[in-house]
């Protein structure tokens, strides 16, 4: 009895060996690219912005946590996208690794919604938290530069902890304080944060997809093999018994 045959090129007398999943590869290698870069980013501009945390107001503004968060980020980035480019080479034997770059992807996806979360809680009370700063926490200089740039005195008015040697305090006919420079310096810093978070979430659920893709891919192509075995088998015994 004549067994069914797959595929048209086994019609030629041989075999067919189905590609590598060539097109899922390439664009799972362009998202883990890109997540590559992304880890060198958030890495330099935590490293850089740790180093210059006793120079000016920003580090004042953005705590060393969020800065320690984007070198953390950056560093698990690269050895996430490490892996999944080491898998990428030979995807069908290393669809294990494939499965732990997805999860930890995964992962990194779900603390940087929850770091998100932490963020816009703190900025519930922005107002309460920044004038306890300005009263109980910051030193003179960074007041300092806050009336010198706001052209303000103090912080909810000119009698609210404000430093006498601001040119700006000096001016009797400033009577309002430093309170909207400093909101607005602080959302203007958080959103550069919340930008970088939201960017890295986007990636990150791109090489998880692309992941996803490439692995169908690889399980396809795991099947075709066998069935292709499975057929070869069949037809040399096939052969063999009407010798």
């Amino acid at each position: 009895m004549a067994l069914a045959r797959p595929t048209t090129e086994h019609l030629l007398g041989r075999p067919h060996v189905a590609p590598q999943p060539a097109k899922a590869s390439r664009m799972f290698k362009f998202w883990t690219y890109l997540y590559l870069v992304c880890g060198i980013v958030a890495l330099s501009v935590g490293a850089y912005y740790i180093g210059a945390q006793g120079e000016g107001h920003r580090a004042f503004i953005v705590t060393a946590h969020a800065l320690r968060i984007y070198v953390f980020l950056g560093l698990y980035f690269m050895t996430t996208a490490s892996l999944g480019i080491f898998a990428s080479l030979a995807p069908l034997k290393r669809k294990r690794l494939l499965y732990w770059y997805t999860g930890l992807i995964a992962l990194i996806i779900f603390i940087m919604l929850v770091v998100s979360i932490w963020l816009w809680t703190r900025t519930l009370n922005i107002n309460d938290y920044y004038r306890d700063m300005w009263r109980n926490q910051w030193p003179d200089e960074i007041k300092l530069m806050f009336e010198d740039q706001g052209k303000c005195c103090g912080y909810l008015s000119r009698d609210d902890s404000p430093v006498g040697s601001a040119a700006s305090c000096q001016d009797a006919s400033i009577k309002y304080g430093c309170m909207y420079t400093v909101i607005f310096y602080a959302q203007h810093s958080h959103r550069y944060i919340y930008a970088g978070l939201v960017s890295f979430c986007l990636v990150g659920l791109a090489c998880m997809v692309t992941s996803a893709l490439l692995l169908i891919d690889c399980s396809e192509e795991v099947r075709l093999r066998l069935s292709q075995t499975h057929y070869w088998r069949k037809r040399a015994a096939s052969k063999a018994a009407d010798i």
